[in-house]
């Protein structure tokens, strides 16, 4: 029994040093969905990192003809939650309709508080099919392309199936 329980604590202690040891989350993966209407294809791209720059957005089509978005716009989301410190008060009511209903008021002060931010951007940009025919026949040979540039100047391409009609 006390090899096993030496085991367990040896193996809870590692865990806590790991834990404690590990640096922040990585940031999300960069995703993209498109979803094609009539007469365009809506596309999204969600967690665009901080210094990133999407250079182009393309529907390439089974010919190699490439077809450019408009209408792109990147959205920035900030949520944050906790705040400064300083007083508090809390009002409410305990009880029921057949106990009785009692109310309360509390009366506090935070003394420290954390801010959390979380910032997210994102991009939407619309591509015209000029032959909506013509997609529809051949969308499955088709492919959207989302180009970007990260802060090192480095180039990347994120590729998805174009959708269906």
């Amino acid at each position: 029994m006390p090899r096993i329980l030496c085991a367990v604590l040896s193996t809870v202690c590692l865990l806590t040093i790991l834990g404690a040891c590990a640096g922040p989350s990585d940031p999300p993966v960069m995703r993209a969905s498109a979803a094609a209407e009539a007469r365009q294809i809506q596309i999204r791209v969600d967690d665009l990192p901080p210094a990133r720059e999407i250079t182009d957005v393309v529907l390439i089509d089974p010919e190699g003809k490439e077809t450019k978005a408009r209408d792109r716009q990147i959205v920035t989301r900030e949520v944050g939650d906790g705040g400064a410190s300083g007083p508090g008060v809390s009002v409410g009511a305990t009880g029921g309709s057949s106990s009785g209903v009692k109310p309360f008021i509390s009366l506090g002060y935070i003394f420290s508080s954390r801010r959390d931010e979380r910032r997210s951007r994102y991009l939407t940009a619309v591509i015209p099919l000029a032959d909506p025919e013509a997609y529809d026949s051949g969308f499955r040979d088709s492919r959207i392309e989302v180009r970007y540039r990260d802060a090192e100047g480095g180039e990347g391409l994120l590729t998805l199936a174009a959708p269906p009609p």
